[in-house]
């Protein structure tokens, strides 16, 4: 609906100076058959450009492409989070529990009786990233994988288990994680079963020399085992051998040396999640797991409900770190940045819910927290800490946030957001606040950017022509 906003005020012209994202990777397309359910591609998105320049998500966006570089086209009929019909699928679709998502597309029944199939031989990914007027800016090649394709030959780990984090001061942490193995020790696929080993029925075992290893933080971000932290190499190295021990990396631990996380430090090299996916190389095709993740740290969200005194801190919490025993709840530190004024809140209790089955109150892995008495106009940084006792008290603590509250009674001319800016972040505000006027929070002096006394498509237009050419 933004774009549509955009293409009717004419503003999609290419971007002269368009970035130009890295290329799709592990690209693997999954047939349900005759099946009920759904046949699926999965894919991993870069999180650079082509020059190596990390990218933001926001502005990012992908197409799928089938045999002879035919675009498939996305219809409301069939996916619930687009509206009428669209080639391109943007980052505000991507929703962990639809059919669109940042990391894979369902497809229904593509290959049942009475289902046309919609591509006979390849399928592919592009993606392409915005420019600054909500255009279509560069695009990555098409990367296809195809229904012969030999990594349908090629048996897929089972996914691992990451078993936990541990803290050990600031020299050093590793990450603990389980590849899957049957009641013999053996690794094995993902056509394992445990029933499958108790009646003797066939599934794949792996030969442990053809398996590896990555390690992903965040939004799937890939880490480099870099020769400069880990002298067991002398290149960069994103894959590790199974088995492979040094004193660094162990078959199922690896040590990150002088990275302090615990704490809200510079240095830190994830902010919430660190995640492990298992890979089998037959005559070099490789096929992959799931990349499978443990939450580490608190995350923060955006903040809400955002005053000139006040706003509402919102974060999340690791649930198999709320629901141990040492569990003590969460201090919440809010600095003002120009006084360096800091407010502490101790000893906030995770909220809970009653669980049927334990018969006792459980913690919720997160919560908000309203904090008052804030300086108009100023900017602070804050941060969430869970506290938890195993024998020691840890200070567990998400990476800072800040936030610039409005002044009182100030009213900048195409500031729609509050944020004391005016940005091509407002242009989003303004036309979230056309489509649905009653949940949103925009300031409507400030929307009123060609000052005729209405908040219109017209604003819009005057808003933009203001970022492009500095001047009202």
């Amino acid at each position: 609906m933004k774009k549509i906003f955009l293409m009717l005020l004419g503003l999609v012209a290419a971007n002269a100076f368009a970035v130009t994202p890295a290329d799709p990777t592990n690209l693997t397309w999954y047939d349900c058959g005759n099946e009920s359910g759904d046949s699926y591609l999965t894919f991993t998105l870069p999180t650079v450009d082509v020059n190596g320049n990390p990218l933001d998500i926001e502005m990012m966006g992908y197409r799928i492409y089938t045999d002879d570089d035919q675009i498939f086209t996305f219809n409301s009929a069939q996916y619930e989070n687009v509206w009428g019909s669209t080639t391109d699928i943007y980052y505000y679709n991507w929703d962990s529990g639809s059919e669109l998502q940042s990391n894979g597309v369902y497809f229904y029944r593509t290959n049942a009786d009475g289902f046309e199939r919609f591509f006979n031989t390849r399928i592919g990914v592009q993606v392409f990233y915005l420019n600054d007027n909500f255009g279509i800016g560069g695009v990555s090649n098409i990367v296809y994988t195809y229904l012969d394709n030999p990594v349908a030959d090629v048996p897929r780990p089972k996914n691992p288990t990451p078993d936990y984090w541990e803290e050990w001061g600031t020299v050093m942490e590793e990450f603990m994680f389980a590849p899957a193995k049957d009641r013999a020790g053996k690794l094995v696929a993902d056509d394992y079963t445990i029933d499958k080993y108790y009646n003797g029925e066939p599934y794949t075992i792996l030969d442990n020399d053809k398996v590896t290893y990555s390690i992903y933080t965040d939004d799937d971000q890939l880490f480099v085992f870099d020769p400069s932290e880990y002298s067991e190499f002398t290149e960069p190295q994103t894959e590790i051998p199974y088995g492979f021990n040094s004193m660094n990396i162990e078959p199922t631990t690896v040590h990150f040396n002088d990275r302090p996380a615990t704490t809200v430090e510079t240095g830190r090299f994830f902010n919430w999640r660190i995640g492990i996916q298992f890979h089998y190389t037959v005559d070099g095709v490789k096929n992959s797991s799931d990349i499978i993740y443990l939450e580490v740290f608190p995350k923060l969200n955006e903040a809400t409900d955002v005053t000139s005194t006040s706003f509402v801190a919102d974060w999340t919490s690791p649930e198999n770190n709320v629901q141990q025993a040492g569990f003590q709840g969460y201090d919440l530190y809010v600095i003002n940045k120009a006084t360096n004024d800091t407010i502490a809140i101790t000893d906030i209790p995770a909220l809970t819910y009653y669980d049927n089955e334990l018969g006792r109150d459980m913690p919720l892995p997160g919560r908000t927290y309203l904090v008052e008495g804030l300086t108009p106009g100023a900017t602070y940084e804050y941060y969430v800490v869970a506290r938890h006792t195993f024998g020691v008290t840890k200070a567990i603590a998400s990476d800072p946030k800040e936030i610039t509250l409005p002044g009182e009674q100030t009213h900048l001319r195409g500031d729609v957001n509050h944020d004391h800016d005016v940005t091509i972040a407002d242009v989003s505000a303004l036309i979230d606040y056309l489509l649905d006027s009653e949940n949103s929070d925009a300031c409507t002096i400030c929307a009123d950017t060609n000052l005729d006394t209405e908040v219109t498509i017209a604003d819009v237009s005057a808003l933009i022509d203001y970022l492009l050419n500095g001047a009202w």
